[in-house]
């Protein structure tokens, strides 16, 4: 007897994408650490930045793409932050605690308080090796969405402070 089978349990869309969410962060989180075990930290972290900063642009192109706003466009720091914050809520898990302060049209900062990326790397004891690459991820924001900014890293978790916080300056010309 042959039987189509269709049958499945329901997950909310929301623990769904939690859940997606957490596994693409535990995958990158696998991928450093396999690649740090045949590499070594130092080529890991530089063969990491690469990537975020490469998956940072797909991530980014995809979204704009839904949100169907053009390469180009974005011209103030209120209109990064609000797509930021966007990609934020689709890739990010809500157990990072982040928040954006805009100071001017041309200036603000991110400042993170809690970091699940930070916390595992303590978990593996690795936190004198690793070079964090978010700000890499960022920068690959900014590329795909046109615009000519600086990121300044003025706080960081690896450095030893309590959160992590960056600058954010955007450029007078904003193609790349």
């Amino acid at each position: 007897m042959e039987l189509l089978f269709k049958e499945k349990y329901n997950i909310p869309l929301q623990t769904q994408k939690f859940l997606l969410q957490i596994c693409w962060a535990r995958h990158d989180g696998q991928w450093f650490l396999k690649t740090k075990r045949k590499f070594g930290f130092q080529k890991a972290n530089l063969l990491n930045q690469k990537v975020v900063f490469s998956m940072g642009k797909i991530e980014a192109k995809l979204i704009l793409n839904a949100l169907k706003i053009k390469k180009g466009t974005i011209n103030s720091i209120p209109e990064i932050f609000k797509i930021m914050n966007t990609f934020m809520d689709v890739i990010i898990p809500k157990i990072m605690k982040f928040k954006f302060i805009v100071h001017s049209e041309n200036e603000g900062v991110a400042i993170v308080k809690k970091c699940f990326i930070w916390e595992e790397v303590k978990k593996s004891k690795g936190e004198l090796e690793y070079s964090c690459a978010c700000n890499f991820r960022h920068r690959g924001w900014l590329e795909a969405m046109g615009v000519n900014g600086k990121i300044i890293p003025i706080k960081r978790f690896p450095g030893g402070d309590d959160i992590c916080k960056f600058k954010f300056l955007l450029k007078e010309n904003k193609e790349v």
